[in-house]
């Protein structure tokens, strides 16, 4: 058996053929396949956005407990405002959204 025989060969070309249109459709229309790919691509996508978006918020949350802990007056008048607390002869107005 030579090489050329092979190569020239149409049963080998048919198994070959068929084989890799067998993976392909495996590939594509199996449980793990790639529709499965694409929406953990998606899911990860998602994940890593979260997980900047909370990287975020945590950064922001340590500066104002090292403000908190520095206690910072402007923080400190403004934390307090929040509360509704104001100065000695201040006036609070509390104004409210009307519901239609």
């Amino acid at each position: 058996m030579n090489a050329n025989w092979l190569l020239k060969s149409s049963t080998l070309w048919g198994v070959l053929g068929a084989s890799g249109l067998l993976s392909l459709m495996a590939l594509l229309f199996s449980e793990g396949g790639l529709p499965e790919l694409r929406k953990r691509e998606a899911e990860l996508a998602t994940a890593h956005a979260r997980l900047v978006e909370l990287n975020r918020r945590n950064r922001e949350l340590l500066e104002e407990v090292q403000r908190l802990a520095a206690k910072d007056p402007e923080l400190m008048e403004a934390l307090a405002r929040r509360q509704g607390y104001a100065r000695p002869g201040e006036t609070v107005y509390t104004f409210r959204n009307r519901e239609r």
